[in-house]
């Protein structure tokens, strides 16, 4: 029955095998690739010496994460973030500024050059800048509620029509 539907779907309209031909050869190229998967923790000092020959690291400088953070037997680079390195070291991937068969962090997408820098020391401190922040905010809430009562405005009084009463004017009349 499938097949049946499938031949009327690519005879009635030519087109569509060209989609679905395209669609095919698009999964097939772009697919996530099974080697990308970290595998079991390491427990034993083998399984160790293989993870970190996978990753192309030393035994000795291999350190996965702990294994309740559920990253496997994926390594733990350091935090250095992208725009913290060094611009002039001739790299494989300048744009990016990795070489060829570099791990990459965990938290690659957010520490990439135009975005987060882990590593980054702020030139002035966060409690600097909080401080800062709320002492703007908390003047300006101050000197709204303090001088609330104190409205500053075109002195005018309201308009007149004839239905509210009696008006005088202050004519020669």
């Amino acid at each position: 029955m499938a097949l049946a539907l499938i031949k009327k779907a690519v005879l009635s309209n030519p087109n569509s095998l060209r989609k679905t031909v395209g669609i095919f050869y698009n999964v097939s190229r772009n697919h996530w690739n099974y080697q990308y998967k970290p595998g079991p923790y390491p427990r034993t000092e083998e399984e160790r010496a293989a993870a970190a020959k996978k990753y192309g690291l030393l035994v000795e400088e291999y350190q996965p994460y702990p294994e309740d953070m559920g990253y496997g037997d994926y390594p733990k680079l350091p935090d250095i973030g992208t725009d913290s390195k060094d611009p002039h070291y001739p790299y494989d991937i300048p744009d990016l500024k990795r070489n060829f068969n570099e791990p990459f962090h965990v938290k690659a997408e957010i520490i990439g050059e135009d975005r987060y820098d882990i590593s980054m020391r702020p030139r002035i401190p966060v409690w600097e800048q909080l401080t800062w922040f709320l002492g703007t905010v908390g003047g300006c809430f101050l000197l709204y509620f303090f001088l609330e009562d104190y409205k500053i405005g075109r002195p005018v009084t309201a308009k007149q029509y004839p239905r509210d009463g009696p008006h005088y004017l202050f004519s020669e009349k």
